[in-house]
């Protein structure tokens, strides 16, 4: 059952990549445009695990602050990733992404005390080489400023992600830990009102600055064409949809956490999503799997298979 679990995930994860590309080339992107994602996504997810098992039923102050740094990893991580899709290819963020899953969650293994094994050494090692391509590739940035901007993004998503699977793994083995739908929902609350907050500053900031206008950029004129109704439906659907996606995925996968070796689980998880999500830029946005994507992502599962030999 664990692994069926796990398959579900791997398609919720996939499809939310997706959905952040469609909010992206519909915005005029930014900080506060990925915010304002960050917040439309978090409403709904709490929205959705309100619905589905009603508020949290249990709480404490140890699950609550891993909770808050579940919440500050995936605030970070969205916002780079918003940023990387910027400049480029779900496919190339997606690698970035998962193998930071899988890459961070492995050393915090050592650290529980589970074996790592040679094999698994040389699988991270060929998984790192399997980022260098999408590094080196152009991708659609022009510029030098692009270029820092988009490796600083793809480098966030590495390290941030990692950080969230930390977190969870930590939670789900922690004494303290409390159900998955209490933890997740005290994330999204937590996500929602940090995200708020620093768009709130964000606009404050600019008002002092003499910006005019500056909460109705915020909260309302971000899109590429001229912001209406339809186009703040569209905007609420994708980052909707892209919350029930990573609120499900995310679900599934904590249900494998509790029984499942962290080393089997980052693994599988990375291989299928790297993959699906080549698979789903080329279906949804036409995106070419280039020869230094393919060489990225073969690389990619061959270090992720190493991971899966004892």
């Amino acid at each position: 059952m664990d692994y069926l679990y796990l398959l579900i995930a791997c398609i919720f994860f996939s499809l939310q990549f997706i959905f952040t590309k469609f909010f992206e080339k519909r915005t005029v992107g930014g900080l506060s445009v990925s915010l304002y994602n960050g917040i439309i996504s978090a409403s709904v997810a709490s929205l959705f695990l309100i619905v589905k098992s009603g508020l949290p039923a249990e709480m404490n102050l140890g699950a609550f602050l891993v909770a808050l740094l579940y919440s500050l990893s995936g605030i970070v991580c969205g916002v780079s990733s918003f940023m990387g899709m910027t400049y480029g290819k779900v496919s190339a963020v997606t690698t970035f992404c998962l193998a930071g899953g899988m890459v961070v969650p492995y050393f915090y293994g050592i650290y529980l005390g589970e074996n790592p094994g040679v094999f698994k050494w040389i699988g991270i090692i060929v998984l790192m080489i399997s980022l260098i391509p999408t590094l080196l590739k152009k991708e659609e940035t022009t510029g030098r400023n692009n270029r820092i901007l988009y490796i600083i993004a793809v480098s966030l998503v590495f390290l941030t992600n990692g950080l969230v699977s930390v977190f969870s793994k930590m939670h789900q083995i922690a004494t303290f830990a409390v159900s998955e739908d209490s933890f997740i929902m005290t994330a999204s609350f937590i996500r929602l009102a940090l995200s708020l907050l620093i768009m709130v500053i964000l606009a404050v900031v600019s008002t002092v600055k003499g910006e005019k206008s500056a909460f109705k950029k915020a909260f309302w004129e971000i899109g590429k064409n001229k912001m209406t109704v339809k186009l703040f439906i569209l905007l609420v659907i994708f980052a909707g949809s892209y919350a029930v996606c990573n609120t499900l995925g995310n679900i599934f996968s904590l249900k494998c956490m509790v029984t499942m070796d962290a080393s089997i689980q980052f693994p599988i998880l990375s291989a299928v999503v790297i993959v699906l999500g080549a698979v789903f830029g080329r279906i949804f946005f036409k995106e070419k799997i280039t020869k230094d994507m393919a060489l990225s992502l073969i690389l990619s599962v061959i270090g992720i298979g190493l991971f899966m030999i004892p």
